[in-house]
């Protein structure tokens, strides 16, 4: 076993042997989850299979039962110091209490991410986001802090703001998620304003998958004529992931956290594939945030990850980072269609601006459409050949249509442009 494989196995065991024990005498929550199963006395990473899984549905009952923050808390209300919540864009939204011990922890994970993705403290870091209850960008800009850079925040201003002050300041780095860098792009076109000349050498995004999207990822390189790097986390989880490398494989931060996968349908442990990947649903436990941890989670996120060996790479990856959510596939004529593979579709054309799918059932039909804003010199042409491509590649033929320029919503935090339309109901869900 190399030094380094096993330095890892070693400080992942550690931490979670502290976790379980601090747990076990004075967090309600998972001292009722695990008293009530048989897992061995002693839990280790060749274990942990045997405790159970913990689910964003079983936290949300929990604080509805126990309001306002729930029963997972580990220590005296007291000493916690810091409060967010999710986005609530899968339900109601969770609240999420940090003492400053889990909240450092938080930004360690951050400047891990950021030191992966290649920030410095002679960068201008601005962070374009509103600063919100949403934990969003939070640690990200008090990790930047943290690192020594100058941090600018892109809280409470405009769109046509916060470009005018990314390029007056010359900041070198742009933190946001992958649709609100495109909308920074677009804005500076329709001005005359060439970012690929700007100061503005890496952008680093999340909150969606967009950023390890191939065509996202190069449109987004190919705008701003900087370096993308993706970034997954979750408000609940923690920091987990980046992409430092262009190949698009996401390491898992396993200093801090061990990772497994799991078939979604049945919850049992993935065997890996001819390749060595494990694909399924991958399943989190942050081994640092004692104040409010979880243990086993269900992200909901799909994945091919590679395991780290004593051979090569020592931490995990994700080929191509988080593929999808469970929850976001679309049954259309009998195959299987998740957003992100429409959007790699569409963003093949860079013709096309902002769009908007929607899934249309009427009655046994299912229509895929495909609303796109293209930019003033873009042919027409574009919307019949997306259609084609689409086509051609999941074996759908979609109805596009161009809209005029500006009739389609911009997004600041998480997009929006996947709906469900029923005929009958004569209104959209929002995806």
């Amino acid at each position: 076993m190399s030094t380094d494989f096993k330095r890892l196995r070693e400080t992942q065991t550690r931490r979670l042997q502290r976790l379980l024990e601090t747990l076990s005498e004075t967090n309600s929550f998972y001292r009722h989850k695990l008293a009530s199963t048989d897992a061995p006395d002693r839990i280790d990473l060749e274990t942990l299979e045997h405790l159970p899984f913990t689910t964003k549905t079983e936290l949300v009952e929990d604080q509805e039962k126990h309001p306002p923050y729930g029963t997972n808390l580990t220590f005296e209300r007291s000493l916690y110091v810091r409060s967010h919540q999710t986005s609530g864009t899968t339900g109601r939204p969770l609240r999420w209490l940090d003492t400053r011990d889990s909240w450092q922890w938080f930004r360690d994970c951050w400047a891990e991410i950021l030191g992966e993705a290649g920030v410095t403290g002679d960068d201008c870091v601005f962070v374009a986001f509103s600063f919100g209850p949403f934990i969003g960008f939070w640690g990200a800009f008090e990790a930047a802090q943290q690192m020594g850079c100058l941090t600018l925040s892109g809280g409470a201003l405009t769109t046509e703001q916060r470009l005018e002050s990314l390029l007056d300041h010359q900041a070198s780095v742009l933190i946001s998620t992958p649709a609100y860098a495109l909308r920074l792009a677009e804005t500076a076109r329709r001005r005359g304003i060439d970012l690929a000349s700007s100061s503005v050498r890496l952008t680093l995004h999340a909150g969606e998958p967009g950023a390890s999207v191939p065509n996202v990822r190069k449109q987004l390189e190919s705008s701003w004529g900087a370096r993308c790097v993706d970034h997954a986390g979750a408000t609940e989880v923690g920091a987990w992931g980046v992409t430092p490398e262009a190949d698009g494989r996401m390491r898992v931060l396993e200093d801090h956290f061990i990772a497994e996968v799991v078939e979604p349908s049945t919850s049992t442990l993935v065997s890996p594939s001819e390749d060595g990947a494990l694909e399924g649903e991958l399943v989190l436990t942050n081994l640092g945030r004692l104040g409010s941890p979880v243990l086993r989670y269900r992200t909901g996120d799909l994945v091919q990850m590679v395991p780290g060996s004593q051979e090569g790479d020592v931490y995990s990856h994700l080929r191509g980072g988080v593929l999808a959510r469970a929850d976001d596939m679309i049954i259309v004529r009998g195959v299987n269609v998740y957003p992100s593979a429409i959007e790699n579709l569409v963003r093949a054309f860079p013709e096309i601006g902002e769009f908007r799918v929607t899934i249309e059932k009427s009655n046994e039909m299912t229509e895929l459409d495909i609303e796109i804003e293209l930019g003033s010199e873009a042919a027409t042409s574009v919307a019949s050949a997306l259609a084609e491509h689409v086509h051609g590649r999941l074996s759908l033929r979609p109805r596009v249509a161009i809209v005029e320029h500006g009739t389609l919503p911009r997004f600041e935090l998480k997009a929006k442009r996947f709906r469900i339309a029923r005929q009958d109901a004569g209104r959209g869900t929002g995806m």
